[in-house]
């Protein structure tokens, strides 16, 4: 999920102030009306800013209804409210240790649970499974990422409980990544229930259902998402309904919340304490596998001399820049966040050292490029802070604000490396692996690596760490990765993302883990009010 125009898949917390659902309003004349103060036991209301076009898990493209389509579609491999890989549809996780993965590293076994039902009561097989590889790889799908799927060389079905995958060369976060929760979710689709491998328009996304505790019963578009419970998922989900309302913006989220008309709703920083006031209402505060940074161009100058790039480092002072987004994230350091446990927490961030940063500069003065996403009112905040921190170590920063479309466009000022600073930043998966984007072969007009940074060292590093058998090893090279990252900084770590939902004090057990997915569904309840 590229961030900020660059996301990869998820909407950003502070992007912007209204969602994809911009266009939507509260409720359309035409839908049916919302249900005001209170809520029934057992009966979930959540505020859902996204307007999906689908509900089909291989055709989403937000991180919000990624994560709704798992409580309808399940993948091979969840991960938990600790963010630990967990089996979901398959007896235990693929490791050597279990040999499930073979000792060359290509070839991952994958035994299915059996009596695994879709909500119509046909077991989910290994021909599901295979059905929706196929789906994934069908051109004429719109599947926002294949990446992962084409290192398969092979998958085989040799029996109805079994699926072995053959790559193309060993790659450690293929567990983690195919068929799982990670950068996308693609959960499995009953292959009975579609015509052929062509998604798009098929009538079962009309009452989409899968293996998940809940299957979509109503979908009424631009208005709500009613799901029930599948009656042949175990444990039997606590409640008995749940209710995707679509709401425009964070603020009517907000104003629905402290309404009691919904039971949860993302909130932004600025509006936790007024949550927390609300009586009934609580916040949850979850920690995202996502870090906030400045990209520095080293393609070109003046940030392509990393001297450049040191006094910026060292002119800007994190204390004060953390009033821009309200103190609400934790301060930075290294690139991988601290929700990973291959995070160096010895990493420190540069000092505040103006005299340091003129010095580098050798009293010369500098012009610099700052670019953003103009939605996000928290980056601009930061914009001019940059800006006044900056100028009396001789940086001379100018602003340029794009809509979130110009900024990522092809002829964009980041795909174009048109820029000195941007602020951005990545969302990960679950294998530190996905929060890389300083590869080489990324450093292109359609790559993520948009400070161009290129070191052999670190695509050394890069290269073991994906082949490596030994887990100490794979540590040790993300490790000095991101070392290498602290010292030739093509990216200055702001702040680690978290997530903020507003909960009524009704729910109980509701939870997500670090790529913003529903953690235990069947369990998730609440009480009458």
């Amino acid at each position: 999920m590229a961030k900020t125009g660059r996301v990869k898949k998820r909407s950003i917390d502070l992007l912007l102030p209204r969602w994809k659902g911009l266009a939507l309003v509260f409720c359309l004349a035409s839908c049916v009306p919302v249900a005001t103060h209170g809520g029934s036991a057992h009966v979930l209301r959540i505020a859902d800013l996204s307007d999906p076009s689908s509900l089909d898990p291989l055709l989403a493209h937000d991180q919000d209804t990624i994560g709704y389509d798992l409580l309808v579609c399940q993948t091979l491999v969840g991960m938990d409210g600790q963010n630990r890989l967990t089996p979901v549809l398959i007896e235990r996780v693929p490791s050597r240790a279990n040999r499930d993965i073979s000792r060359d590293g290509k070839t991952i076994a994958y035994h299915l649970r059996k009596g695994v039902r879709f909500a119509d009561g046909v077991e989910l097989t290994s021909v599901d499974v295979a059905f929706t590889y196929r789906a994934i790889m069908d051109s004429r799908n719109p599947v926002l990422s294949q990446d992962a799927y084409r290192r398969i060389a092979s998958l085989a079905t040799p029996n109805r409980y079994t699926v072995v995958i053959r790559l193309k060369r060993p790659w450690n976060a293929a567990v983690s990544d195919l068929f799982a929760q990670s950068d996308f979710a693609f959960g499995i689709l009953p292959a009975h229930a579609f015509a052929s491998t062509a998604l798009q328009h098929a009538a079962w996304e009309q009452h989409p259902f899968g293996s998940g505790p809940f299957r979509v019963t109503q979908w009424l578009r631009g208005d709500r998402v009613v799901l029930q419970p599948n009656p042949y998922f175990s444990p039997k989900p606590k409640l008995a309904r749940i209710e995707l309302r679509m709401i425009p913006d964070r603020g009517s989220a907000l104003v629905a919340l402290q309404a009691h008309d919904v039971d949860v709703a993302p909130i932004l920083p600025q509006s936790i304490a007024q949550t927390q006031s609300t009586p009934g209402l609580r916040v949850l505060r979850t920690p995202e596998n996502a870090t906030e940074w400045l990209t520095l161009q080293t393609l070109h100058g003046p940030a392509s001399d990393v001297r450049v790039r040191r006094a910026i480092a060292l002119a800007l002072d994190l204390a004060a820049l953390e009033k821009a987004y309200q103190s609400a994230y934790p301060r930075a350091a290294a690139f991988l966040p601290p929700v990973l446990q291959w995070h160096d927490p010895g990493i420190r961030a540069y000092a505040h050292n103006l005299r340091a940063a003129r010095a580098l500069l050798n009293g010369k003065t500098i012009d610099a490029l700052l670019v953003l996403a103009s939605g996000n009112a928290a980056w601009l905040r930061m914009a001019t802070v940059i800006q006044q921190q900056l100028a009396p170590a001789g940086i001379r920063v100018t602003i340029k604000a794009f809509t979130t479309t110009l900024f990522n466009a092809p002829d964009g000022p980041i795909r174009n490396a048109r820029f000195t600073i941007a602020i951005d930043g990545w969302f990960g998966g679950a294998d530190p692996e996905q929060s890389i984007v300083f590869t080489c072969s990324q450093a292109t007009v359609n790559g993520d690596n948009i400070s161009r940074y290129c070191n052999p060292r670190f695509e050394a590093l890069f290269a073991d760490q994906q082949s490596t058998r030994s887990a100490a090893r794979r540590m040790s090279d993300f490790l000095a990765m991101q070392q290498l990252v602290h010292q030739a900084l093509p990216v200055i770590p702001i702040y680690y993302e978290v997530y903020f939902d507003g909960l009524s004090a009704r729910v109980r057990s509701f939870g997500r883990n670090m790529l913003r997915f529903p953690v235990a569904p069947e369990s998730w309840d609440t009480a009458a009010r």
